[in-house]
């Protein structure tokens, strides 16, 4: 799998998210998000049937669930307990809809806007959608 620079800010979230395949979904968390990407963890639970997924996430703060396919870069486990493992994903996105790449650009820079002024309210408020 590619190995990318990154070059873009990286959010730290807590957003639901399900991986949709023909197995089932499979539930996990995005732990981050960038305007062309984000890494979610899941339990472990079998193989990955290919490269390309189907996500369904939420973007915080904003009332919307966004459908997206994207292209695994890279898929690692990791020991969450001795008994339990985490699959933790990053997901380059490579298809939605313009006006959700819209939204996740948006909110990211106004995310990272908000880090770099250390403005907390202003982090936990970062989209203009919010109602």
């Amino acid at each position: 799998m590619e190995n990318l620079r990154r070059s873009q800010p990286r959010i730290p979230v807590e957003a639901l998210c399900a991986e949709v395949a023909e197995r089932g979904d499979q539930f996990g968390f995005v732990v981050d998000l960038s305007a062309n990407g984000l890494r979610i963890e899941q339990p472990l639970a079998g193989r990955r049937e290919g490269r390309i997924v189907q996500l369904e996430f939420e973007l915080p703060g904003v009332d919307e669930i966004v459908w997206a396919k994207g292209e695994v870069c890279f898929d690692r486990l990791r020991r969450a307990s001795p008994e339990a493992a985490v699959r933790s994903t990053g997901v380059r996105l490579v298809a939605a809809a313009s006006r959700h790449l819209r939204m996740l650009r948006d909110w990211v820079m106004a995310a990272a806007a908000a880090e770099q002024r250390d403005d907390a309210f202003a982090l936990a408020h970062a989209s203009h959608w919010r109602g």
